[in-house]
């Protein structure tokens, strides 16, 4: 769809139905693939092949003799980040531009969930694809461990899939809801925002430490498993949706 078409969507006046209307706001949020697809991928793909090149050169110089364990690499955590941004920026550049097309609150968070969704489950789908791959070739050939340990990705690949599924879906709600607060509020917003924040979690530590409930909250984690206690982050992503449609729906697009 050109730029045109999406604007006269937007901007006109005869009612649409709700699934339009959705549809045009995600069209708006994918109109520059750069920042949301093409930039994150080119960036993981140079960091992948960096690590292959250092880690060949580190196994090369190795005696045929020698003993060296698997190389266990988190560049791959950057993509989760990566999301967080893409969240902020899209809610600060495009609620202002759908609105002034004439789009509604709700048809921009409702948008913004479907985009969220959808980058969620295309980049969850690659990971799990990407670590699969690693796994039947034993490293890429390395003993290079990428896109994948032991530990987090259990053994199979749902596992895999629901658990990177859960990790972006919970970084596009904190990105969103960061986001409108500053939408809302500009900078003070953002002072109390990170300030409040910093202080809850000091207070919820702090708490913990006094009651020496530590080892329940270890015990806790084992019991769930990884993907267990990866569950538990529907709560976290689901209060802060919450509280960006709460926001946003008061928001204006004035400075």
């Amino acid at each position: 769809m050109t730029a045109t078409t999406m604007t006269a969507e937007l901007l006109s006046t005869t009612p649409r139905p709700l699934l339009t209307r959705v549809g045009t706001v995600v069209r708006l949020l994918f109109a520059n693939p750069w920042t949301a697809i093409y930039t994150p991928l080119l960036i993981l793909g140079v960091v992948f092949l960096m690590n292959l090149a250092i880690w060949s050169i580190v196994r090369a110089s190795i005696p045929e003799d020698g003993e060296m364990a698997a190389s266990v690499n988190g560049g791959v955590l950057f993509l989760f980040i990566y999301m967080l941004v893409v969240a902020v920026q899209s809610v600060n550049q495009a609620f202002p531009l759908a609105l002034g097309y004439g789009s509604t609150r709700r048809d921009f968070v409702l948008g913004f969930g479907v985009f969220a969704v959808i980058l969620s489950i295309g980049y969850s789908a690659l990971l799990v694809i990407a670590s699969l791959i690693e796994r039947a070739t034993g490293g890429w050939g390395i003993g290079h461990s990428f896109f994948t340990t032991d530990e987090l990705w259990q053994a199979t690949w749902w596992e895999g899939f629901a658990l990177s599924l859960l990790a972006f879906l919970l970084f596009f709600s904190i990105g969103a809801a960061t986001a409108s607060v500053y939408v809302r509020w500009k900078a003070m917003g953002m002072y109390v925002f990170w300030g409040t924040l910093v202080f809850a979690g000091i207070g919820g530590a702090a708490l913990v430490t006094w009651l020496n409930a530590w080892p329940q909250v270890g015990e806790f984690f084992v019991w769930a498993g990884v993907l267990g206690a990866a569950a538990w982050s529907l709560i976290i992503t689901a209060l802060c949706a919450l509280a960006a449609w709460l926001i946003l729906r008061r928001a204006t697009t004035s400075g």
